[in-house]
């Protein structure tokens, strides 16, 4: 069985530390710039370079996210930052961006790099399409399920997958919430996690509130597949994802060790299955309840955490009463002086702090153990029987602590000593690698009087490698004849040959120092068609009807539209795991898989994130794209900067289609509110939300449309639908609207009024 690669997250040097020393084979850490987690620690450029030395060192490789979207203004910044990083010895990139991608292949051919989650590939042609735009990995989408994985993996692409950490509610790269409600884009690494606040499911129109087990409905638990390792390493995965940059050292430590133990056992023969003990320790240190997540399956509540959105710890005791500012509380399990607790409560926030006072029969303590009854000072007013949880274990983090203090595994060196009396002694060092180093000792060899340098005196003393990344596997004595030297010069021929051997581990890629950005080759775009000027995107028979006599290209997803009306342009589904071959000369593709399989005309749409003039010309070199819609995130002053910088490149317009009307998408999601409340959460084609309007309410009373589109995957929408000024209006795109909740007569006068609009500028031709 093939061994994978267990890659950790570091959002902070400690957090590397830890994931280094527990055994991960690579880390994922972030610059300063341009990665999703703009809020970790992250690492400025000495720190960055130090990180990729020291995991260098340690034979763990480095992996750069530079995963967000850039903008316009920002290219020039981004292709500075990917200079650093070239040079710098980081091993690959992790990238979301189109138009970066297509510069990094031009520029530097030879950096490995790796699609993001947040190009949202979930199908075997979107594996397909980062194959054949040459990269190296694919970082397959939460939501895929492990026999789409193994489908996935005979592509011969690598392939990562998340194994353990928080999962996102919505389709990486497809989340707009943040970015429209708050101005904080998920794409632009500031994502203010709405999904992880309170909803109420209520009835769109009247706002009747439906009853569900708890307030966060868009709250997923925690992935945590370590039962289930042995399957994952038989799917095909290249690497197991550990998510958590915005964790504490402790948990990457422990989280890492735990699969490394696993993957290890596994590959020795020795596969055994978590146990309880383990599973505790795991969610001592962060979870909103575990799920093993749509690889394996589950769906409805075996996903989400409707209860709390936040670390629920594990339950150690229960509170028996209160009095005089105290609780008292009888434990289930041990309690330490300095442990986080929470006391929950029905009604109300719950109560979280350090148990820094602990009083046992009146009398301060600084522990208590399993059956006995203490109490602890809460000011608050608790019920009895409310549970008392650990959220930090005082103790675990010592024993982690002190675990990641010294590395799980070294380096195996071989030694070979060579010389001969009165010259130096030549002391060589290698590893498995190749990598190769020697030192020369000060003083000369002299012959014995006595204790000649034998082997076993030579091991002793070589063999004294704790404070460096190594082991001693072997030494081989060459000197001749019964020789002397002072230990004292031993050990500095020892301490100069390994810190040569460090300088030249450090380095992975020599030949990149000398090495400038390559001549930049333009990309051919030949001549494209011409696009429609009006584009109407349309939900129902009713809306279809309606718009049928005018001058616009309808289209939709719905299959049974596309059959009852030649005329309307058929169009993919934003998430399509099993994708269905779609006839018609034109097709509007919503996600890259699209792009390999295409006999069609296409038009990309706003699920390609275009933010640059970049990645708007990488679609269009592609033969069968005729026309690209910009980000939804884009304003229009920034979609005009993006067609100035193309034109001003390729002497000539871009066909770009502006989104002029319209809800927008805040979430594409796998897990359905709909059918999890009014139903079993399992059941999918369920067609609740299409007999009845819902939306979710926020708490500022806003409500958000929900309703599944052709496969039953769930999109909520704004509140209002989103529309462009005239003046921001561009006479050289073709212009989009979409219809999704509008009756037959609004959408009729909606469509007219911007055919007006549209007669009154020109061009008339678009592209």
């Amino acid at each position: 069985m093939k061994r994978p690669e267990l890659l950790a997250p570091a959002g902070s040097m400690e957090a590397l530390l830890a994931a280094v020393n527990n055994g991960a084979d690579a880390v994922y850490l972030g610059s300063t710039r341009f990665g999703a987690r703009a809020y970790a620690g992250n690492f400025d450029a000495q720190q960055l370079q130090q990180a990729v030395r020291y995991c260098h060192q340690h034979e763990v490789k480095v992996y750069v996210t530079v995963n967000t979207l850039i903008m316009e203004n920002e290219l020039d910044e981004a292709k500075a930052l990917i200079d650093f990083l070239y040079h710098s010895d980081v091993d690959a990139l992790i990238l979301q961006d189109l138009g970066l991608v297509s510069w990094i292949r031009r520029a530097y051919p030879d950096f490995e790099l790796h699609a993001s989650t947040q190009m949202h590939i979930h199908n075997r042609e979107g594996v397909r399409w980062v194959k054949e735009l040459g990269m190296q990995r694919a970082v397959l989408a939460r939501e895929t399920p492990l026999e789409l994985v193994q489908e996935c993996a005979e592509e011969g692409l690598d392939l990562e997958i998340f194994v353990y950490g928080a999962l996102c509610v919505c389709y990486s790269g497809e989340c707009l919430m943040s970015s429209i409600q708050g101005g904080r884009s998920g794409n632009r690494g500031q994502c203010a996690q709405p999904c992880r606040m309170p909803y109420q499911l209520v009835e769109l129109e009247s706002g009747r509130e439906i009853k569900a087990p708890g307030e966060y409905l868009l709250s997923p638990m925690d992935l945590n597949t370590l039962q289930h390792v042995e399957q994952l390493m038989q799917s095909g995965a290249t690497s197991f994802k550990i998510e958590g940059r915005m964790k504490r050292p402790e948990y990457v430590g422990a989280v890492v060790r735990a699969y490394r133990e696993k993957i290890d056992a596994i590959l020795n023969g020795q596969p055994k299955r978590s146990d309880e003990a383990e599973q505790i320790r795991l969610k001592k240190l962060f979870n909103r309840g575990f799920t093993e997540g749509y690889l394996f399956h589950q769906q409805g509540s075996a996903v989400m955490n409707p209860l709390r959105p936040n670390h629920v710890g594990v339950q150690i005791g229960t509170v028996l009463s209160q009095r005089g500012g105290r609780v008292q509380v009888r434990l289930s399990a041990p309690l330490h002086q300095g442990d986080g607790l929470r006391i929950l409560r029905e009604n109300g926030e719950d109560i979280g702090f350090t148990a820094n006072y602990i009083y046992k029969n009146d009398l301060l303590c600084a522990q208590g153990q399993s059956g006995d009854i203490l109490e602890l000072p809460v000011a608050e007013k608790v019920k009895p029987g409310a549970a008392l949880l650990q959220t930090t274990d005082s103790e675990l983090m010592k024993v982690i602590q002190a675990q990641s203090a010294q590395p799980a595994y070294r380096i195996p060196v071989c030694f070979t000593v060579c010389g001969k009396a009165g010259e130096p002694m030549v002391l060589t060092v290698s590893d498995a690698q190749g990598y190769r180093a020697e030192a020369l000792t000060q003083q000369r060899l002299q012959p014995a009087q006595k204790a000649p340098l034998d082997k076993q005196r030579l091991v002793n003393q070589l063999g004294k490698l704790n404070d460096t990344p190594f082991v001693l596997k072997e030494v081989t004595n060459l000197l001749e004849g019964a020789l002397f030297l002072p230990v004292q010069q031993i050990n500095e021929a020892r301490r100069q040959a390994l810190a040569a051997l460090i300088q030249l581990r450090e380095v992975r890629y020599p030949h990149r120092g000398p090495n400038q950005r390559q001549p930049i080759q333009s990309m051919v775009i030949e001549a494209k068609s011409v696009l429609p000027k009006l584009i109407v995107q349309i939900e129902t028979r009713e809306q279809a009807e309606a718009l049928l006599d005018l001058p616009v290209q309808l289209v939709s997803s719905w299959p049974a539209l596309i059959q009852a009306y030649p005329q309307i342009m058929p169009s993919s589904l934003r998430v399509q795991e099993k994708p269905t071959v779609l006839e018609g000369e034109w097709l509007q593709a919503e996600e890259i898989g699209t792009l390999s399989r295409a006999t069609s005309k296409l038009i990309c749409t706003s699920g390609f994130n275009v933010t640059n003039s970049e990645a708007l010309a990488l679609l269009l070199s592609q033969q069968a794209v005729q026309g690209v819609e910009f980000s939804l995130e884009l304003t229009a002053a920034q979609q005009t900067e993006i067609r100035a910088a193309f034109e001003k490149q390729f002497h000539r317009s871009a066909p770009t289609v502006q989104f002029v009307y319209g809800y927008r998408d805040l979430m594409v999601s796998k897990a359905c509110p709909v059918n999890r409340i009014l139903s079993d959460g399992n059941q999918r084609n369920c067609q609740l939300c299409h007999q009845k309007a819902y939306a979710l309410k926020n708490k500022k009373g806003e409500r958000l449309p929900v309703f599944g589109d052709a496969a039953c995957f769930s999109h909520t929408l704004e509140k209002t639908p989103f529309q462009l000024r005239a003046d921001e209006l561009d006479a050289h795109s073709s212009w989009k609207i979409r219809l999704t909740l509008e009756d037959a007569r609004t959408s009729r006068e909606i469509v007219t009024r911007y055919l007006a609009f549209r007669a009154e500028r020109q061009p008339t031709e678009i592209g």
